[in-house]
């Protein structure tokens, strides 16, 4: 969106800068160096869209300023020098949006909402603010955010849309929609451990697999995530930058790649059985091993090849000469490399690698992958 500046205009410095991802919403979050978790802060700052007559009243006519996941209390004194640079104070800020309760997103709300912003409203989902209203909070202050489903009106003008995104990977977690500049505030959703040498705020591929760890340990069901990913696709104007509460922001050609990874993605219980026995890999390195030897019967090389260019692939599987066998993950990891060997052959090729995989599951008494074969 050509929006990326940063204070001062020289390379970036993430530990004291502010980052301008889009127009007028910026990064204010802390980030020393050598920390597995990060957590992002956000400022969206709005300016008056109504006219001299509707804003001739009162408090209308001023800015107003948004703080995005406040972040732990250990990070307040960062997001608060970083806030003041863009809009003066602190006590200018006119709402606080939460995304969900947990303390690395919420817990600096007490000392925020209590002496720097009293005049603040807390925006978040009922099912949050019953946590969050420990730190101190007022119920005065509380905007349900489940009641503006169809979009919340700010006053100057502008809408946001509230996007739910149930137990990812709290059951009221809610993501926030910002169709102005296109910028979707995800919480923990595509959220990501990161590397020790990262540098930057913008992710690139290496980003995936801090996201893929994170969620795995952090999200209960991919169903979960389908339904996510779901409504983020549904919105329109399309996202154009995702802003996670972790890792790094995402955009460009990445933001549809991880998309579409992310709907894929087993997690949770998802793979629950497979971490918890470890032996199961054996059995479904023998699956493996058997489709393709089919595979290369139709393809030669070529099934090689297609499994070692699969991205989601890299981490699950190992290469030994003409073997392969399976790290983690196993009945997914098997499901995603027959759907790489079958993608855009004939039936006649497809079909009987698929029911390979099936039999040579049942064969070893482990659960049928779920490939869709056709009947005839």
């Amino acid at each position: 969106m050509g929006h990326k500046l940063s204070f001062p205009a020289t390379k970036t410095d993430l530990q004291t800068d502010v980052v301008e991802i889009a127009e007028h919403t910026y990064w204010v979050g802390k980030r020393p160096p050598g920390l597995l978790l990060y957590t992002n802060s956000y400022l969206r700052t709005f300016k008056s869209l109504l006219s001299t007559a509707a804003t001739s009243q009162g408090d209308l006519s001023q800015d107003f300023h948004l703080l995005v996941d406040p972040g732990p209390a250990s990070d307040l004194a960062v997001v608060r020098a970083k806030v003041e640079r863009c809009i003066g104070r602190l006590d200018q800020v006119s709402a606080v949006y939460v995304n969900h309760q947990d303390p690395d997103v919420s817990s600096s709300l007490g000392a925020l909402m209590q002496r720097y912003s009293p005049q603040a409203s807390v925006i978040a989902s009922e099912e949050t603010w019953r946590f969050i209203e420990y730190y101190g909070l007022l119920r005065e202050q509380f905007v349900d955010v489940g009641q503006y489903c169809n979009g919340l009106p700010l006053p100057t003008g502008q809408t946001l849309f509230p996007v739910p995104s149930p137990y990812c990977h709290f059951v009221g977690a809610v993501m926030l929609y910002d169709p102005d500049v296109r910028v979707l505030f995800t919480g923990d959703l595509f959220g990501g451990f990161s590397g020790v040498e990262e540098e930057g705020l913008y992710a690139d591929e290496s980003d995936w697999t801090g996201i893929r760890s994170f969620h795995q340990v952090y999200m209960p069901t991919n169903k979960a995530l389908l339904r996510a990913v779901t409504a983020i696709r549904a919105l329109d104007p399309p996202v154009e930058i995702i802003a996670p509460q972790h890792g790094r922001v995402i955009e460009g050609a990445l933001l549809e790649d991880f998309l579409g990874r992310m709907e894929r993605l087993q997690v949770g219980m998802d793979i629950v059985e497979d971490a918890a026995d470890k032996t199961t890999l054996t059995g479904w390195t023998t699956v493996l091993n058997q489709v393709l030897e089919l595979a290369r019967g139709y393809m030669g090389d070529e099934a090689d090849e297609r499994l070692r260019q699969n991205k989601e692939l890299r981490e699950c599987l190992h290469f030994d000469g003409s073997s392969v066998s399976v790290k983690m993950l196993g009945r997914w990891t098997v499901e995603q490399a027959v759907e790489s060997l079958t993608l855009g052959q004939p039936d006649s090729v497809s079909t009987p690698l698929k029911f390979e995989a099936i039999v040579a599951a049942e064969d070893l008494d482990l659960p049928a992958p779920a490939l869709v074969v056709d009947e005839g």
